[in-house]
């Protein structure tokens, strides 16, 4: 149950902030990723489209980044918790028999990101905290993202939360 998390055991870890790299974005996974959340817009599928718009390259959709769970292989499946997430994917420790839910993003686009560009996530552990439901307490997890390129600045900025709950 998420009842068994103790908020106050993570607040020294609040603005710990980790990094991970995405490496090179490709025209395949950009218009795969199109095709699965079926959006036809040719800016992610139409390379001559997306340059006569003023792109470099394929435009990455906007929440693409922010859906990626590992970027890499992941993990073997016999490491993976019984939902299939990696126990390590978030600054909280689950319990193994709770259920994790994605809670909402907030993303803001400061410039969109092209296929060929490298990225790399900066994850900043913001905040935790618990509310009680009808069916038990919940528990918000809420982490921010900047994706930055070869400049200082991010691409994207995108606050998460992710709740814990009991699994059903």
């Amino acid at each position: 149950m998420s009842s068994r998390i103790d908020p106050a055991a993570y607040e020294d870890d609040i603005g710990t902030v980790s990094s991970r790299e995405f490496g090179e974005i490709t025209r395949r996974q950009v218009r795969r990723y199109a095709r699965a959340v079926e959006d036809d817009n040719p800016l992610y599928t139409d390379v001559e489209f997306a340059r006569e718009q003023g792109y470099d390259d394929l435009v990455v959709p906007p929440n693409f980044l922010s859906a990626v769970i590992d970027p890499g292989a992941g993990k073997p499946a016999d490491e993976l918790r019984r939902d299939g997430t990696a126990p390590d994917s978030i600054p909280v420790t689950i319990p193994e028999d709770a259920m994790l839910m994605g809670g909402g993003q907030d993303i803001t686009i400061n410039r969109y990101v092209t296929a060929g560009e490298s990225i790399t996530e900066e994850e900043t552990f913001t905040d935790i905290y618990q509310k009680d439901a009808e069916f038990g307490t919940l528990t918000f997890v809420e982490r921010t993202s900047e994706y930055v390129a070869d400049e200082a600045a991010p691409c994207i900025e995108c606050d998460k939360t992710l709740i814990v709950g009991d699994a059903p």
